[in-house]
């Protein structure tokens, strides 16, 4: 009835350390106690522990996986001509990591740079995340910290870190190396400020519970303490004057009434005069509540597509358009999968013209406009059929993608089964030769991809 304490023997993968290996403690729980009701709290840490020295192990495999990925790319590319139409090797293996691991470009490009730094100057937290000494949160931090140092400051800084990073939390990390970055690279970490300040921004995303953040980034330090500082402050003075609410909430409206242009000491008079608690609540709740009806009644207004008759079809089109599309795919050789796909694609477009010409025709409203720019009320439609960008891993808000005709503008035309919000970026991506788009049926979108691949986009109101 107790632990069986073993090892791991992993050999290590970098070049020239094929004959070492990293040894990672295990354990084992005997067959009498197979659950984990059945262990002891320290056994269950004991558990926890090894588990998550595990997982800095396969960790530290992904990241070495990509970083030789990265290198055979830059090797190809550095043996040819770079045509300029084509993204470079930093760009396209970030692409090809996003695609396979199903995540962000943004988290792949980060993966991308991790890799390259803990398989090269960083090596030593490479094999410290590998043993298992660290996870990959510390090694995180250790990369963000040497980013931009000169290479012996870098080398100063990981020893330093990597002497107490498995006893120190992240925070107490972070603060104990950048204080000694400071003292060995000041130049080199004000300029890394500098530029930081430089890219200053304004984010703005929604949250699961339907609300949203607002967040302004790397700003100078002086200025965001004195922005928070000046917020605060009156916020403790509405408190002391008998506003009930958490200083955090008074903290959040008075920042809200501010950034939407309203004086202080207006912003300051209405959120005295505000109701209670409980009626603010339900005064949000009823505006929601009429918010949603005017989008019902808004959005019925030349929508044929609110039906369980139409969801079922449009399912049965989306269904029925994979099959011909995987049919064509998997009957020719991988280069020529592009093109048969594309074919296969432009023969459903074509062989639903007529219905879908007779959808639109038989709405109250026109098929088709006889300008360019849609009008306000079609507009208004295909937003609410699209709620956003309608490549498939986009989430930029339709209401600022640009309409695009899908088939382009004469002999394309201004109509519901012609258009779809498409960001800026995507936009351009779609004029490409070798990425196709059709719409085969209002709000039903096939891409093509140059390897062959499509995604077929439904509609999100139907």
């Amino acid at each position: 009835m107790k632990i069986v304490s073993t090892s791991v023997v992993i050999a290590n993968p970098r070049r020239g350390d094929e004959g070492r290996a990293s040894v990672l403690p295990g354990i084992r729980v005997s067959d009498r106690k197979e659950r984990l009701g059945d262990l002891s709290d320290d056994e269950l840490l004991e558990v926890a522990q090894t588990a998550r020295r595990h997982a800095s192990w396969a960790q530290a495999r992904e990241l070495a996986a990509i970083a030789e990925l990265h290198r055979r790319r830059v090797e190809a590319e550095t043996d040819g001509d770079l045509d300029y139409r084509i993204l470079p090797a930093q760009e396209s293996v970030t692409e090809e990591v996003a695609a396979a691991l199903t995540i962000t470009s943004n988290s792949a490009a980060a993966l991308v740079h991790l890799a390259e730094r803990l398989t090269g100057p960083l090596a030593a937290t490479g094999a410290a995340l590998e043993a298992g000494r660290i996870d990959l949160a510390r090694a995180r931090v250790i990369c963000d910290v040497t980013d931009s140092l000169p290479d012996r400051a870098t080398e100063l800084v990981e020893a330093a870190a990597l002497e107490r990073a498995s006893d120190q939390t992240t925070g107490q990390l972070r603060r104990r190396i950048k204080r000694i970055a400071q003292r060995l690279a000041p130049a080199s970490v004000e300029e890394r400020k500098r530029e930081a300040v430089r890219r200053r921004r304004m984010e703005l995303w929604e949250n699961p519970s339907g609300t949203a953040d607002l967040a302004l980034c790397d700003l100078a330090v002086e200025d965001g303490h004195a922005i928070y500082n000046k917020i605060t402050a009156v916020a403790q003075a509405l408190r002391a004057d008998g506003d009930t609410r958490p200083l955090n909430a008074i903290r959040a409206d008075l920042a809200t009434q501010l950034l939407r242009g309203v004086p202080l000491p207006d912003a300051t008079r209405d959120l005295l005069t505000k109701a209670s608690v409980l009626g603010t609540e339900a005064s949000v709740a009823g505006e929601a509540l009429a918010g949603q009806t005017s989008d019902r009644e808004r959005c019925q207004d030349g929508d044929d597509t609110d039906h369980p008759a139409v969801d079922a079809e449009l399912e049965s089109l989306a269904n029925a358009a994979h099959e011909l599309l995987a049919e064509a795919r998997g009957s020719v050789r991988s280069a020529d999968r592009q093109r048969a796909v594309g074919r296969a694609a432009q023969r459903i477009h074509h062989r639903l013209a007529v219905a879908r010409d007779l959808v639109c025709q038989g709405d109250r409203q026109s098929h088709g406009q006889p300008g360019y720019r849609p009008p306000a009320w079609m507009r208004r439609e295909i937003e609410a059929r699209h709620a956003t960008c309608v490549f498939p891993t986009c989430n930029q808000p339709s209401h600022r993608c640009d309409l695009d005709h899908t088939v382009p503008w004469r002999p394309g035309i201004t109509c519901r089964c012609n258009l779809a919000p498409l960001c800026r970026r995507h936009h351009r991506l779609k004029q490409r030769l070798d990425w196709k788009l059709f719409q085969i049926w209002p709000g039903l979108l096939i891409w093509v991809t140059p390897s062959g691949t499509w995604h077929i986009v439904r509609p999100d109101l139907r």
